[in-house]
């Protein structure tokens, strides 16, 4: 059984508020609804960021007259967030490849993941950001989390290494002639 209808935000830390506000607002377009102090430490603000979809990118980051958080520098333990994945458009991912490098901003990819293109880029916190966009866009009236898993089952009946596009095309076909066949 689930729980939660969706992931509402991660909270993360950020070691220079004023950089990380300027970032989400003007790089990722994003914008701020949320800032104030945080209720448990007052040498913190409490940001978010609304990223679509009922989700949000929160962060704590250092209040006015404290000095920058330099504990995000301590990665790679129990806890550690590897990256922050967004859903994008086939077409925001391809304006992505221009528009990130001309605003002094290098990623890493295009990278192939079998049913999706991947590219990541760097925060001004040192998160590892993820765009993704699957190859076959998936339909807006079938969840994700379903495509994937009737993928996954086609793939392990395949025994194949990962799961491909076609796998998914598959999963999309026989998701949409299920649900037509109970109209």
């Amino acid at each position: 059984m689930i729980f939660s209808q969706r992931i509402n935000h991660p909270a993360l830390v950020a070691s220079d508020t004023e950089a990380t506000i300027k970032f989400y607002t003007e790089i990722m377009h994003m914008p701020m609804v949320l800032r104030q102090p945080n209720l448990d430490d007052p040498s913190l603000e409490h940001i978010f960021f609304d990223a679509g979809s009922n989700c949000f990118i929160a962060f704590f980051g250092p209040a006015a007259g404290y000095p920058p958080n330099t504990k995000m520098a301590e990665g790679g333990r129990v806890g550690y967030m590897k990256h922050l994945a967004f859903d994008v458009t086939p077409e925001v991912f391809q304006e992505a490849l221009e528009y990130l490098p001309a605003n002094g901003i290098k990623y890493r990819g295009p990278i192939d993941r079998g049913y999706e293109r991947s590219i990541y880029f760097p925060d001004p916190n040192g998160i590892t950001l993820e765009f993704l966009t699957w190859i076959t866009p998936p339909p807006e009236d079938i969840p994700q989390g379903v495509i994937i898993k009737r993928a996954q089952d086609l793939r392990e009946a395949e025994g194949a290494h990962h799961i491909e596009d076609a796998h998914i095309r598959r999963a999309i076909a026989e998701l949409q002639a299920e649900r037509a066949a109970v109209s």
